[in-house]
Parts: C-alpha cells; sequence; structure tokens
C-alpha cells in the first residue's frame, strides 16, 4: 500500500469518530466561594467546619485539579473545572459563587494572577 493510500485510509478513519470521542471536556480557570456558614464560639471549631465543607464540595467534583486553598480572604479553592463541574457546584447549596479565573488590575498598574491557575504540566 503506498504511503499516499495509507494516509487517506487513516484519514478517513478519523473522520468516522464523533466529533468528541476522544477529546476530554476542556478545563478552564475559576475560583469558587463556598457559602458562609455560623462561626462556633470556639476558633478551632470553626477551622474544622470550614474545612469540612471544603471537602464536601470538593468531593462533587473529584476530577478537578486544585490550585490554591484560600482561608483568609475567603473561605475557598480556585481549580481547573469543566462545564460539567460548573454546572454542580454552581446548584449545590455549599457554594456562594463559581466565578471564571481573570487578571486582576491594581492601583499600581501591575497585573496580577492570583485568580487564573495554570493548568499543571
Amino acid at each position: 500500500m503506498s504511503a499516499i493510500r495509507l494516509s487517506l485510509a487513516l484519514l478517513a478513519a478519523a473522520s468516522v469518530l464523533p466529533a468528541g470521542a476522544s477529546a476530554a471536556p476542556q478545563r478552564q480557570a475559576y475560583v469558587v466561594e463556598l457559602r458562609a456558614q455560623l462561626a462556633p464560639p470556639d476558633a478551632a471549631q470553626g477551622d474544622a467546619q470550614r474545612e469540612a465543607g471544603r471537602r464536601a464540595v470538593l468531593a462533587l467534583v473529584p476530577d478537578a485539579t486544585v490550585q490554591y486553598h484560600y482561608t483568609a480572604a475567603l473561605n475557598g479553592f480556585a481549580a481547573m473545572l469543566t462545564p460539567a463541574e460548573v454546572q454542580r457546584l454552581r446548584a449545590s447549596p455549599l457554594v456562594a459563587r463559581v466565578a471564571p479565573g481573570t487578571d486582576d488590575q491594581f492601583n499600581g498598574g501591575g497585573t496580577h494572577k492570583a485568580a487564573a491557575p495554570q493548568p499543571q504540566r
């Protein structure tokens, strides 16, 4: 079989596959903020409660690549998510908000990428 015929046969075989058969869903950067819960009187209990909430939300997206865990400015995390995972998180009563990761502009004129996690290689 000549190289041209082999190439045509491979091209024809590839065109028979459904469009998304071999491609995994595209993951994009998102920041997930968990809903605020009433703080218990003990700080250690509050930390344990926040950690339990974070684990419960992460269980909704077990295949997501978590890039950061936020604990000071907000209770949440940044992760690479598929559209289906975003919808699952937005439907959860434990989640306050799911927002796309973006570049933030600060007064100094520089760009800060804190909310835009990069895919792991």
